[in-house]
């Protein structure tokens, strides 16, 4: 599994409001690079916020793996007894939630705009902490 923090947004007040808030260059650029990183997903979940769903559509355009939304993704409501677990998917959401999800995994982790983390869900480990800084 892995848990990744959409890229950096502009903030709510060029946006007009929290859900439409969209991706800089900048995290465009943080999550093209934490993607060449991450293992081939074989389906990517995202929140339906625009940012999320933009970060969503880079993974998925450099790795041609398919999108679905899920509000269970939305900031407030994720939970991991209402994600859809899939060996191999990308849950694309937004903090705090991720690390407080990451937290009731048993895998304490700050993770950046763009960062990801892959866990193991079997072990609950967490296998890698992918932050945009490190990744080529």
């Amino acid at each position: 599994m892995v848990l990744m923090r959409h890229g950096k947004a502009v903030s709510r007040e060029v946006a007009g409001s929290d859900e439409e808030r969209w991706l800089t260059e900048e995290g465009r650029e943080d999550v093209r690079r934490v993607a060449k990183c991450l293992p081939k997903p074989v389906v990517i979940y995202t929140s339906p916020l625009r940012r999320a769903r933009e970060t969503a559509q880079i993974l998925s355009e450099l790795t041609g793996a398919p999108v679905e939304v899920l509000e269970s993704l939305a900031p407030g409501k994720l939970s991991l007894k209402e994600l859809p677990l899939r060996p191999g998917a990308v849950y694309v959401a937004h903090n705090p939630d991720l690390e407080r999800l990451l937290e009731e995994l048993g895998c304490s982790a700050k993770l950046s705009p763009g960062g990801a983390a892959v866990v193991d869900l079997a072990s609950r480990k967490l296998r890698a902490l992918l932050n945009p800084d490190f990744c080529p």
